[in-house]
């Protein structure tokens, strides 16, 4: 990255307003201007000045449809900077440290753009590794012969993933517990098939995550879940 770009980065995220509209769109939806808006508290006018200069830089798009104008953040690479960024503590060398500060339901369990994020995140990639679903070898994350299977279970289509040009599996630092939680492409389509079972529901709060009683066992047991029927949400996550 160069100094240009660093300061460009820099000055993008040096306004509240356009980070906030950053994190708002960190749940991989596509939001319209009025929703940002409202989500961060500015005016209409305001929120589209600040979209405007995202928009310039490449860290968000737009789609029109109907009458209505949709933004996201531009891709995975966006949330996976902003995440980073989030997660870089400029407190550590205080003899007075802050802890990271979230809304106690997003500290809980969070999307974090196409994965899963927050405590319930962390818990669920610690438990892959426990089962051995995941593995380091030489350094390097990796999903085991037996974590493909269990992987396919759960839906994951690993071999799509593989063909295509995303990591397939990456540690992402998380901002709120200081440890990692799954990303890559496996961490997206385990999210999404979570959500497609019906484990995982997203909440009213942009980001938020509700559990039903099925999603106990994938973090209870993540090697050995894989069925099971849908239940109601809840407003928690699994502990």
């Amino acid at each position: 990255m160069s100094v240009a770009a660093l300061t460009g980065i820099g000055s993008l995220l040096s306004d509240q307003s356009r980070s906030r509209l950053l994190m708002g769109l960190m749940d991989g939806r596509a939001w319209t201007l009025t929703e940002l808006a409202a989500h961060v508290g500015i005016a209409r006018s305001t929120a589209s000045e600040h979209l405007s200069r995202l928009l310039d830089a490449g860290m968000v798009t737009v789609e029109a449809q109907g009458r209505h104008r949709y933004f996201r953040l531009a891709g995975a690479e966006v949330a996976e900077l902003l995440e980073t960024l989030g997660s870089f503590d400029l407190t550590a060398g205080s003899p007075h440290p802050r802890p990271p500060r979230a809304p106690s339901s997003l500290a809980q369990a969070r999307s974090c753009y196409d994965h899963l994020a927050g405590r319930a995140g962390v818990k669920l990639y610690d438990g892959l590794l426990a089962g051995g679903v995941l593995a380091f070898r030489a350094g390097v994350l990796t999903v085991t012969g037996p974590g493909r299977q269990v992987l396919g279970r759960l839906g994951v289509d690993l071999p799509a993933i593989e063909r295509g040009d995303r990591q397939p599996v990456r540690a992402c630092l998380d901002w709120t517990e200081r440890r990692h939680h799954l990303g890559g492409g496996v961490g997206a389509a385990l999210f999404q098939a979570l959500l497609d079972r019906g484990w995982l529901r997203r909440g009213r709060q942009p980001r938020s995550i509700l559990f039903g009683e099925e999603a106990a066992r994938v973090f209870a047991d993540p090697a050995g879940a894989g069925g099971g029927e849908t239940s109601e949400p809840a407003e928690m996550s699994p502990r």
